[in-house]
């Protein structure tokens, strides 16, 4: 297995790392900031059960969690749970021109026939000048073949996240994922 390149000396821990490895911890260390960002807003959160939820298909799609307003969250306006996917993509705006251009087969009219409310969060280590590592596609109210675009989490009103939350948040992801990379 070839090494991946931007990975001093390739191995780790014994193995090579490759770089769906290297996607892999990405994503899951997205996960764990999309969650601590939540968390710091005043939600509660709890898993979704595989097993309590249909799996429709492509890339095993599953929210990652549900996210609940917090009882009496001091100054947090009442918001209905949501359920949440947290993606790691490497470019956000091109991923989701590409789902948008797979109209009904995307990944989130998928997910809008499971789920109409369900809330992308999206994560990248290289966001566009001006724009948030953590943004998020929020599928309520969203038909199939009308535009979306992801938008900064901390501007998504209903969820009421503030910025210096998620701009604490980006300085932990690009440290994390600088220490992965060697970079």
């Amino acid at each position: 297995m070839a090494p991946y390149s931007s990975v001093p000396g390739g191995p780790c821990h014994g193995r090579w790392v490759t770089e769906l490895d290297l996607l892999e911890i990405k994503g899951r260390i997205a996960v764990a900031l999309v969650e601590s960002i939540f968390r710091r807003a005043g939600f509660a959160l709890t898993p979704v059960a595989a097993e309590a939820v249909p799996r429709p298909g492509r890339d095993e799609l599953l929210p990652d969690f549900r996210a609940v307003r917090a009882a009496g969250a001091p100054g947090a306006p009442p918001a209905p749970a949501r359920l949440v996917e947290v993606r790691y993509r490497p470019q956000i705006a091109q991923y989701v021109d590409i789902e948008l251009q797979r109209g009904s087969q995307s990944v989130f009219a998928m997910a809008a026939r499971h789920w109409p409310d369900l809330l992308f969060a999206l994560v990248t280590d290289h966001p566009e000048p001006g724009r948030s590592c953590f943004q998020v596609v929020d599928l309520a109210g969203w038909t199939v073949g009308s535009p979306v675009a992801a938008q900064d989490l901390h501007a998504h009103q209903a969820l009421d996240v503030f910025r210096h939350n998620v701009e604490e948040h980006e300085v932990l992801l690009r440290r994390m994922f600088v220490l992965l990379t060697g970079g």
